[in-house]
């Protein structure tokens, strides 16, 4: 085998299997088109034993990371070399944001990483890999002609796609769906993200579409290859381009399929949410983070409240399930900022709520700059970084990982834990 892309074991997360590695089928497609033997290994459920169990023999193992799964890699790989002593391994994804991940990684057991889109690049990788000659260093090249890329190889999944990507578990053509991407990259500056940091010199993060023909003909190939017809675009920024977008809507309209996407609450109106909705798409999932303007100001948001509750509601008029991803333990959190969440969870219609507990995402400008947000950053260890709530062993303890500089550690923490405590009695009353 030439290379294993490897997805790997998610102990953190109550769902592991909720996210398909869609960044490695486009790789192992592009593998596949140069006749390279590629294997797509989704360990997301596994346990590391597991998964070294299974594991191929390969030249060259690819894995997938984000900057929490830094520590999980580095044991990963310390079992690949322990099994297959001569193999190279790579780690790429949307965790290798700069140099600083050098800091984190093995070296002893890790050979090289990747920043940045791998299509361009991944044939060379092998070959200095089988050449012996591989770099510890290599900057992706990002497609600029999307449409040139090939479909991801979800053949190569052995669970062929998922389920359950609607609110409450509902189906509503069938009960499998698949991951879908019509563009890359984020126009925003939100100051808790890390794509900010991934567009560097060469065009990486910078923003890209694909062209409606594409976008269709991919959907209709997973019709008729799966008779999947429940989609979940993993666009950042989906909405961008409002003319773009209605566009796109009315192809899909006559495809007869139900979909979902993340979006943000602004710009958006009532004539972009009805050509969603026509479309055939049935939920949104808002990146609502805060109902106080002054937190959403300092996390340079560039939304307000007021934009938050007029997203909800035209999108409730128009008949959409929704999703709210919101945050907890924020920098510029207060008091104020508690009474008025409460005061409008209680009053904006939403189908299910995300609540996730803030943390300085390495590469955001949070984490680079914490003085600016007026915090300190209370630990740098990379496995108490897990912003999920709940996991396999149920509820989690929340870690303090900032301070706010001018307010007391004990009350922050304590008003954040009441709050996680309140809103999972709100939705479970409301269930």
């Amino acid at each position: 085998m030439d290379v294993v892309l490897i997805y790997l074991p998610k102990p953190f997360l109550k769902e592991p299997e909720a996210q398909a590695p869609l960044g490695l089928m486009y790789l192992a497609a592009v593998l596949e088109g140069d006749k390279r033997s590629v294997e797509l290994a989704n360990y997301s459920s596994h346990t590391e034993d597991e998964a070294i169990a299974e594991l191929t023999e390969a030249v060259l193992y690819g894995i997938t990371v984000t900057s929490m799964e830094i520590p999980y890699a580095n044991s990963f790989a310390k079992r690949i070399k322990e099994k297959y002593p001569k193999s190279r391994i790579i780690l790429g994804g949307p965790g290798i944001y700069s140099r600083e991940v050098f800091d984190w990684i093995d070296k002893d057991v890790i050979d090289s990483v990747c920043m940045g889109e791998g299509e361009r690049i991944i044939t060379k990788i092998l070959d200095d890999a089988k050449r012996g000659c591989l770099k510890c260093w290599y900057t992706g090249i990002p497609t600029e002609y999307l449409d040139g890329v090939p479909f991801p190889a979800r053949h190569l999944l052995k669970n062929k796609q998922g389920g359950n990507i609607f609110a409450h578990g509902y189906n509503y053509i069938g009960n499998e769906s698949t991951v879908i991407l019509s563009s890359r990259g984020c126009p925003w500056n939100c100051s808790f993200c890390s794509a900010p940091a991934l567009r560097d010199e060469h065009g990486n993060g910078r923003m890209r579409f694909r062209g409606n023909h594409s976008i269709i003909s991919e959907m209709k190939h997973v019709i008729d290859e799966y008779g999947i017809r429940q989609f979940r675009f993993s666009d950042d920024s989906f909405t961008s381009g409002k003319a773009r977008m209605i566009s796109l809507c009315k192809e899909i309209e006559k495809l007869n399929v139900a979909w979902r996407i993340s979006c943000r609450v602004k710009p958006l109106d009532e004539e972009m949410l009805q050509a969603l909705w026509n479309a055939g798409c049935k939920e949104l999932s808002f990146g609502i983070e805060s109902f106080d303007t002054n937190v959403l100001k300092g996390l340079q948001k560039g939304t307000t409240c007021e934009d938050n509750v007029s997203a909800l509601e035209l999108a409730d008029k128009v008949g959409f399930q929704t999703r709210m991803l919101f945050m907890i333990r924020t920098p510029f959190q207060t008091k104020e900022t508690i009474r008025l969440n409460r005061y409008w969870i209680q009053r904006v219609p939403f189908s299910v709520i995300a609540c996730t507990s803030f943390i300085p995402i390495p590469g955001s400008d949070v984490w680079e700059n914490p003085d600016k947000y007026n915090i300190e950053i209370l630990s740098k260890d990379l496995l108490k970084y897990n912003f999920y709530m709940f996991g396999p062993e149920g509820r989690r303890k929340l870690e303090p990982l900032i301070k706010i500089k001018d307010r007391d550690l004990t009350e922050f923490m304590e008003e954040s834990e009441e709050f996680r405590a309140w809103v999972d009695e709100f939705t479970r009353r409301e269930v």
